[in-house]
C-alpha cells in the first residue's frame, strides 16, 4: 500500500511538470510566399505581421516562413498548397494560379485602378458585398489587394499610341493582361517573375509590363522607355486553410482577424508607394524616358483597348459571372 501511495505521488509530480510545459508549447502556423529571402514582402509583410501575431496571442502562436527560395516558394502553387494543408497561410498571385478566383480579375482590366489603396479597398469591397461570389469559399480568405497601376516598358521602342505596339513582344502577368495586348496588335507572353529577365536576356520579349514595384534583378539596366497609361492591376490574396483556422482556439482566430482583413488590405495598399520607390527612381536616371500620353493620346488608348474589356466581360458573364458588366461600372464609376 505505502508503495502504491509512493508512486502515485511521484507520478502526480511528474504530471504537474510535464501538464503545464506541453500546454506552454506555441501552435505552429506554416506561412509561405514566392518572393525571396530580401524580398519586400518578406521584410514588410511576412516577418512583421509573424511577429505581431506571435506577440498579440502572448506566444501562444509561433509563424514559420517559407520564401521564395523554400520548396512552398512556388508561384503557382499558393492557394494549392494552402488548400491541402501542407501551408497554413500564403500569401499568393491570382494571375499565377490559373482558372482560380476569375471574377477577382475584373479589376485587373485596363484603366481601372489609379492607385494600390483605393483599388485594393474597393477589390476587398467585391469580396465583402458577395460580388465575387463563393471563389475564396474554400479558405479563410485574410485579404486581398491589387498593386499600383502597371504600366508598359520597352527596351529600345518608345510606346506613345496603340498603333506604337504592333508586333511588339511583351511579356504579360496574367491572361487579363494578354487578351488587352494581343487585341491591339501587341505579342503577349505570360510570363512569372521567375522567368521575365532571362527572356529579356534571351531575346525573347522586347518588352514588360508591370508596376514600378516590381522585384525583377537588372530591371532598370534592360528597360529604357517606360509608357505611363494605368494599363492595368494584378490581384494578390493572403488566404488560409478553413479548417485549420476553425481549429484555432478562439483568441488565436480573434488575433488572426484582428491582423487581417480591412486592416491588412489598407496595409499593403499603402505599401506599394514605398515598394514602388526605388524602381521609380531609377527610372529617372540617364537613358531613361517616362512617357505621359496627354488627354487625346490616352482617349485612343481607352477605345483601342474598350473592345476586348467587353469581351473579357462578355467571356466571365458566360462563365456565370452574370453581374460581370455592372460590377466593372461600379468600378470604373468608383474610381473616378
Amino acid at each position: 500500500m505505502r508503495f502504491a501511495v509512493t508512486t502515485w505521488l511521484v507520478l502526480s509530480a511528474i504530471a504537474s511538470v510535464v501538464a503545464p510545459a506541453a500546454a506552454q508549447q506555441p501552435v505552429v502556423l506554416k506561412l509561405s510566399h514566392f518572393l525571396g529571402p530580401t524580398s519586400f514582402f518578406e521584410v514588410d509583410f511576412a516577418q512583421p505581421w509573424a511577429k505581431e501575431l506571435e506577440t498579440k496571442t502572448g506566444g501562444k502562436v509561433k509563424v514559420e516562413i517559407y520564401n521564395g527560395a523554400s520548396p512552398f516558394g512556388e508561384v503557382t502553387k499558393q492557394a494549392t498548397q494552402v488548400k491541402d494543408g501542407t501551408i497554413d497561410i500564403a500569401l499568393g498571385l491570382r494571375g499565377a494560379e490559373g482558372d482560380r478566383f476569375p471574377r477577382s480579375s475584373i479589376i485587373e482590366l485596363p484603366f481601372v485602378v489609379h492607385d494600390a489603396q483605393s483599388g485594393s479597398r474597393a477589390l476587398w469591397q467585391l469580396y465583402r458585398s458577395g460580388v465575387l461570389g463563393g471563389e475564396y469559399q474554400d479558405y479563410k480568405l485574410l485579404a486581398l489587394f491589387v498593386h499600383n497601376p502597371g504600366l508598359i516598358h520597352t527596351a529600345t521602342k518608345r510606346i506613345v499610341a496603340p498603333a506604337d505596339l504592333k508586333g511588339v513582344r511583351l511579356r504579360a502577368p496574367n491572361r487579363t493582361v494578354a487578351v488587352a495586348l494581343e487585341s491591339i496588335g501587341a505579342v503577349p507572353a505570360i510570363l512569372q517573375v521567375n522567368d521575365v529577365m532571362p527572356a529579356v536576356k534571351e531575346g525573347r520579349i522586347d518588352g514588360i509590363v508591370t508596376n514600378w514595384g516590381n522585384p525583377l534583378p537588372g530591371f532598370n539596366d534592360a528597360m529604357k522607355f517606360h509608357t505611363d497609361i494605368a494599363f492595368y492591376t494584378s490581384v494578390f490574396f493572403v488566404v488560409m486553410n478553413k479548417a485549420r483556422f476553425e481549429a484555432l482556439p478562439a483568441d488565436i482566430r480573434a488575433a488572426i482577424d484582428e491582423l487581417s482583413n480591412e486592416t491588412l488590405v489598407t496595409r499593403f495598399g499603402l505599401l506599394w508607394n514605398k515598394w514602388d520607390k526605388p524602381v521609380r527612381d531609377g527610372a529617372a536616371g540617364p537613358g531613361h524616358e517616362v512617357i505621359v500620353p496627354d488627354a487625346a493620346v490616352l482617349a485612343q488608348w481607352r477605345e483601342a483597348l474598350r473592345p476586348a474589356t467587353d469581351r473579357y466581360l462578355d467571356g466571365l458573364v458566360a462563365a456565370g459571372f452574370t453581374d460581370a458588366h455592372a460590377a466593372y461600372g461600379g468600378l470604373v464609376g468608383g474610381s473616378k
